[in-house]
C-alpha cells in the first residue's frame, strides 16, 4: 500500500491532484524546528509501516534538514529533491534557484501558507499581544529589512478559490513595503513525487536507509 505524508500547507493542492492513495497532513510550523519536524515525521512513518505500508512518500524537501537522517524500517521513502515546498508549488526545484537567482529577497505566500497564518501580518499580530503594537512593528521591520518581493504563486487550484488570498498577499505586501508580484505554479514535481518514478528530480530510500542531505540538494 502507498500512502503520502505532507505538510498541512500543501493539502489543498495535492487534494486537488486526487493521486488516488492516502493521505497524513501534518501540522503546520514544524519546519521552524527541525528536530520536532523529524521526529513527528519518524513517529508517522513507523506508524504508517505498522499499518502496512510499504511506500511513503513525504511532500516534504529537505526543509531546514528536518528530513535528514530519516529511514524507513519496512518501507521505501520517496522524496523530491527540492529545500522546501516553494519547490514542490513552481514544479521544480531549478524552478525555485532561476526565481531565487533573480530576485533573492522574495517572500513566498500560497494559499496553505496564508490559511495557517505563515504571512508576516498574521507574525505581526501574534507579537502585538505578546510584546504590544511598537516592539511588534520594530520586530517586523528588521526580520523583513532585506526583502524586496512578495510572490502569490497561482497554483492549480480553482481560481474562485485563490481570489481572497491574493488580495490578501497584496496586503501583506503593502503593509512590509515591498513590491508585489505574482508567479504560476506548476503541479509538475508533485505529480513526479506520486508517480514514485526514481530520477533527478526524485529520490528512493529503500527501507534501512538513511535520509542524506547530500541525497536532496
Amino acid at each position: 500500500m502507498d500512502k503520502i505524508i505532507a505538510c498541512s500547507t500543501i493539502r489543498p493542492e495535492i487534494e486537488a491532484l486526487n493521486p488516488g492513495m492516502d493521505y497524513q497532513f501534518m501540522e503546520y510550523g514544524l519546519h521552524r524546528t527541525p528536530d520536532k519536524l523529524n521526529n513527528s515525521l519518524q513517529e508517522a512513518i513507523a506508524e504508517s509501516e505498522s499499518q502496512g505500508y510499504r511506500c511513503i512518500r513525504l511532500g516534504y524537501g529537505l526543509c531546514s534538514h528536518g528530513t535528514s537522517g530519516l529511514s524507513g524500517e519496512s518501507a521505501t521513502l520517496i522524496i523530491p529533491r527540492a529545500h522546501d515546498c516553494i519547490s514542490l508549488l513552481l514544479g521544480s526545484a531549478q524552478n525555485y534557484m532561476q526565481e531565487f537567482k533573480a530576485s533573492p529577497g522574495t517572500i513566498y505566500l500560497s494559499r496553505g501558507w496564508i490559511e495557517f497564518g505563515g504571512d508576516p501580518i498574521s507574525e505581526y499580530e501574534n507579537y502585538v499581544e505578546v510584546v504590544g503594537e511598537e516592539i511588534a512593528r520594530e520586530t517586523i521591520e528588521m526580520e523583513y529589512r532585506n526583502y524586496t518581493r512578495l510572490v502569490f504563486i497561482n497554483t492549480w487550484l480553482p481560481e474562485k478559490e485563490l481570489i481572497e488570498y491574493r488580495e490578501y498577499a497584496r496586503r501583506v505586501a503593502d503593509f512590509i513595503g515591498v513590491e508585489y508580484s505574482e508567479q504560476e505554479g506548476s503541479p509538475d514535481l508533485l505529480n513526479k513525487l506520486m508517480e514514485g518514478e526514481k530520477n533527478q528530480e526524485i529520490a528512493h530510500f529503500p527501507p534501512g536507509r538513511l535520509v542524506l542531505r547530500s541525497n536532496l540538494v
